[in-house]
């Protein structure tokens, strides 16, 4: 990834963007430079120095923490990311995208300007969502920012410019006017290098007209490729919700997590369910227009056997709950779903549930595959939870009390999680970091065995061109 290694040379950056810029736009001007000071001490120096792979078979353990740069304390890491040799962390605290050396395990520097911890409903541009929440890279040199407002910004990381930007409102949920903007924040992302198509979400859209009620989540696609024209958006009928995609290479198709829901009133004074939509993994083939849902995966948690207690307000005591699906897929299709407060390990290809009985570890929200160590990872309850991606199988937890939405670098295994800032203790505690909040690294003990290398290794995370 030379190109970004270029940029990262020299970045520490200001980006300054605005909230309601309509797609596309013109290239813009140079970014400008600008400083972070970072306190002098590093707790990573030990693992730094070892600069060792670790045992991909051995357990995973905690290295060291990174502080979360200032100024504001981080208390909204929305995600992270790992491309090429770089930790990219969403820091709505800061209003920016945060780039850290996942070799090095510095910070290196910041694109600023994103919307920040902004609320949603408003109708205005400043009440519109937050940003940034998630990035993909569709080359080396190309990172695609989602941001509040229903604004994703193309920025050309190797000449440090902003080279476009897409605004993926539409008409049922934004009125063309500067107090009618109820599409919300654009908010994950995947891309599809086969068809050259970035696929961007607006989960939580409310309708134009007063009460501003929530309608039906939608997703747009978007042309990879100068000039960055909209090709089409996709609807989820009665759903509300969904959760990040991916683009499967061997089914060519893109998946992405749809939520949930049921509806319950009372009738004949009997609290009943009147409406149910069931919760599922949506197939598309991106290759037939207009874009439709060619399959459901439904991941039904009563049928798998996962209910929660009933409730006047859940007379049938179903549960409900979907979240990100990993970066990429695994090893015979696997892939791991966050549902039903499960890690869930489903076929890709077919949708057939191979394992719903991991109950060592929650499902998290953000979950990540490494191929440097075939494993799945995810976050939640003060746990990093290790799942043999081959098998489908728990294999260890690791304390990481705070920790959430791991993303890993293959090279070294090392795994990273967001910790945000607490009055009580966290895993940056021991640290000194608590108050400021940081990032957690993972490794693998012991060292690579000689010759222990696997093809994925020295390939980025994600799957995109390699202009």
């Amino acid at each position: 990834m030379k190109p970004v290694a270029l940029f990262l040379a020299v970045v520490v950056t200001a980006l300054t963007l605005s909230c309601d810029t309509q797609p596309p736009v013109a290239p813009q001007s140079t970014l400008s430079l600008k400083k972070i000071a970072m306190g002098a001490d590093n707790t990573c120096l030990d693992v730094i120095a070892a600069n060792q792979k670790g045992d991909k078979n051995a357990p995973v353990t905690l290295r060291c923490a990174i502080q979360a740069p200032g100024p504001q304390v981080l208390t909204q890491g929305q995600k992270g990311w790992v491309d090429g040799d770089h930790y990219y962390l969403a820091n709505q605290s800061n209003k920016g995208l945060d780039v850290f050396d996942a070799d090095a395990l510095t910070f290196v520097g910041r694109m600023e300007g994103f919307a920040g911890n902004l609320p949603a409903g408003g109708g205005t541009a400043l009440t519109n969502g937050p940003g940034p929440s998630a990035i993909a890279f569709s080359d080396h040199r190309t990172a695609w920012v989602s941001d509040g407002n229903s604004t994703t910004w193309i920025v050309d990381v190797k000449h440090m410019s902003i080279i476009g930007s897409v605004n993926t409102s539409i008409p049922a949920c934004d009125g063309g006017t500067a107090t009618t903007h109820y599409c919300g924040r654009a908010n994950e992302i995947a891309y599809d290098a086969e068809h050259q198509l970035i696929f961007v979400q607006n989960p939580s859209p409310l309708a134009v007209a007063a009460p501003h009620g929530a309608i039906d989540t939608y997703a747009t696609f978007i042309n990879a490729r100068p000039p960055y024209n909209i090709v089409g958006t996709i609807s989820f009928p009665n759903r509300r919700g969904q959760e990040a995609p991916v683009y499967d290479k061997q089914t060519h198709r893109m998946l992405t997590a749809v939520s949930g829901r049921q509806v319950v009133a009372t009738v004949g004074g009997v609290p009943t369910v009147t409406e149910l939509y069931h919760q599922y993994v949506a197939v598309i083939n991106p290759s037939v227009r207009p874009f439709t849902v060619e399959a459901q995966f439904v991941i039904d948690c009563t049928a798998l056997g996962i209910t929660v207690a009933v409730t006047p307000a859940n007379p049938t005591g179903r549960t409900f709950g979907i979240n990100d699906p990993p970066n990429a897929i695994g090893p015979d299709q696997h892939m791991v779903i966050p549902g039903c407060g499960r890690p869930i390990i489903m076929n890709a290809a077919t949708g057939a549930i191979i394992n719903s009985g991991i109950t060592q570890v929650g499902g998290g929200n953000e979950t990540w595959y490494n191929k440097g160590d075939k494993n799945f990872y995810a976050t939640v309850g003060g746990f990093v939870g290790v799942i043999d991606a081959r098998s489908a199988q728990w294999t260890q937890n690791v304390d990481d009390v705070g920790g959430a939405n791991p993303a890993a670098w293959a090279k070294k295994n090392r795994i990273f999680t967001i910790v945000q800032a607490s009055a009580t203790p966290t895993a940056c505690t021991a640290f000194g970091y608590q108050a400021s909040g940081c990032i957690t690294v993972f490794g693998h003990e012991g060292r690579a065995h000689d010759g222990d290398h696997d093809e994925d290794d020295d390939k980025d995370n994600g799957d995109h061109d390699d202009d």
